[in-house]
Parts: structure tokens; C-alpha cells; sequence
């Protein structure tokens, strides 16, 4: 049996409209997306720099102070960590 295709398929035009939107609302957030990331980037030294600043204010860490850590070490009967980095 032989098909006969004639005309077009009535909801081809919407479909092909569905498709394009699809593909332009996908190709901007792959774009937007792109750009966040982009700006939220910081450089190597910036990170350190923040991360530094966190650990000088911070109870947890000692940092740059090797006698103040030896000194809470004994007291508190716990060991010492020190890194070098």
C-alpha cells in the first residue's frame, strides 16, 4: 500500500514554533548561567586573602602565633597541628 503525502501537517507550524522557543529559552539560561559563574569567579589571591581574614577572626584557628598554640595545647592536654603551607 502506497502513502500519499499531501500538504503539510496541520500542526507542523506549531511544532516547529514550539521547538524554536524551546531552544531560545535553553540556549539563554546556558547563557545567563554562564555569565553568574562569570562573575562570581575571583582569582586565586582573593581567596586566600578572604579566607585569611576569616581564620584571624575566627575562635577555632590560631593563625601565625605557634607559642599562643603551644601555650592552649598544654592547657587543654590536646595535640598541636601546625601546617605550613
Amino acid at each position: 500500500m502506497q502513502r500519499i503525502l499531501t500538504g503539510t501537517n496541520p500542526g507542523g507550524i506549531e511544532m516547529t514554533g514550539k521547538l524554536a522557543l524551546t531552544l531560545l529559552l535553553s540556549a539563554s539560561a546556558f547563557f545567563c548561567a554562564g555569565a553568574l559563574a562569570a562573575e562570581e569567579k575571583k582569582d586565586r589571591d582573593t581567596l586566600v586573602r578572604d579566607d585569611l581574614s576569616e581564620m584571624r577572626d575566627s575562635d577555632l584557628w590560631i593563625y601565625n602565633d605557634v607559642e599562643k598554640g603551644f601555650e592552649l595545647a598544654r592547657k587543654t592536654s590536646k595535640p598541636l597541628l601546625i601546617v605550613f603551607r
